[in-house]
């Protein structure tokens, strides 16, 4: 059984053991170059880098990297920090600060308030008093009334703004929320749901679904050519024509996200294994018909194309057993000759 830190690691790198080792054979000449010992920390940062599902990473790297620079210490855990420690964590973190600062100005503004209302509560009774006794109210009275009433109009109406004030922050700090949550469940490259906000759509399907249901996983066919003769940033156009032709194929209660490097998963609720198989056709020759030019010279690359392995849900199955299952279907498909689709065995 996974520990909950192999756990973890398992949904953040959802690689298989063999694309594991082709990038920490690409990863560890990276490494070695730089003044950073090779540790733990130092490997996250290159493995992220190399397998491209990092690209804010990569193109701080780039940047520092740019005319023979090297990564110190420092520098590789503060990428570290800045690019790969949870962002939701830190994100909660720093909202919980300002809701925090908030709330104390607003206690401080209704304290204030409230000592305004107990002054303006005495200067009463004083003059209720004198009334009840028959006695005309001194002058110094009314004048006490006059200038604490004034007092009170003032207070709260510098209340009324502070709250005003409070919630404008409030709203901010919610958008604030939503931005955290959305950077972390979205791949910034393509726009598609990551492997994190897919393994909570599959979670949410099998808490609640008893109808039929099929995954699709589907991988960029010779991928690392792609990159190698034509560079990392032509694969990241490679990428995103990929996904916005998995998207132009399925409905909007279907998911689609990329959960890899050039892997990509789609969820069809309701769809049996002979519906699915279709929708994987359609995806397949969709990206075959396609014809990817490069826009500085218009030059065509020729055709990509993906394989696809997929697999229908068996009752009581786990999200870990029906991804491996359609996992095993795309590798079918691979060692089959690509550009292929291969069900898996029910």
């Amino acid at each position: 059984m996974d520990t909950p830190i192999e756990k973890s690691a398992n949904n953040k790198y959802p690689d298989s053991p063999t694309r594991s080792a082709e990038i920490l054979r690409i990863a560890l000449p990276q490494m070695t170059r730089q003044a950073a010992a090779v540790h733990p920390i130092s490997y996250a940062v290159w493995y992220e880098h190399v397998s491209g599902r990092n690209r804010a990473l990569s193109e701080s790297i780039a940047q520092l990297t740019a005319g023979n620079g090297v990564l110190d210490d420092a520098t590789t855990t503060r990428l570290y920090l800045d690019h790969i420690a949870d962002v939701e964590e830190k994100a909660a973190q720093k909202v919980a600060e300002d809701f925090r600062k908030v709330l104390s100005d607003m206690s401080d503004s209704a304290r204030a308030a409230g000592a305004q209302t107990d002054r303006f509560g005495d200067s009463l009774t004083r003059l209720s008093s004198s009334v009840e006794e028959g006695r005309m109210p001194e002058a110094d009275a009314l004048k006490d009334v006059l200038s604490q009433t004034m007092d009170m109009r003032a207070a709260v109406g510098q209340l009324k703004t502070r709250l005003e004030s409070s919630q404008h922050e409030i709203d901010r700090l919610r958008n604030e929320v939503d931005r955290a949550h959305n950077e972390a469940h979205v791949d910034a490259l393509t726009g598609l749901p990551n492997r994190r906000a897919f393994d909570q759509h599959i979670a949410k399907l099998l808490a609640g679904a008893s109808e039929n249901a099929s995954l699709l996983i589907t991988d960029i066919d010779h991928f690392k050519k792609v990159n190698d003769t034509w560079g990392h940033l032509f694969g990241d156009s490679v990428l995103r024509v990929v996904a916005q032709a998995l998207k132009s194929c399925i409905g909007a209660q279907q998911v689609a996200a990329r959960v890899g490097g050039e892997e990509f998963a789609v969820l069809l609720p309701g769809f049996t294994l002979v519906n699915a198989q279709q929708v994987a056709e359609k995806i397949r020759t969709t990206i075959a018909g396609s014809r990817i030019r490069r826009k500085d010279s218009q030059e065509s690359i020729g055709q990509v194309t993906v394989s696809v392995g997929v697999a229908e849900r068996r009752q009581d199955e786990t999200a870990d057993a029906w991804f491996d299952r359609a996992d095993k279907a795309l590798y079918a498909s691979k060692q089959a000759g690509r550009n292929r689709v291969t069900l898996a065995v029910q």
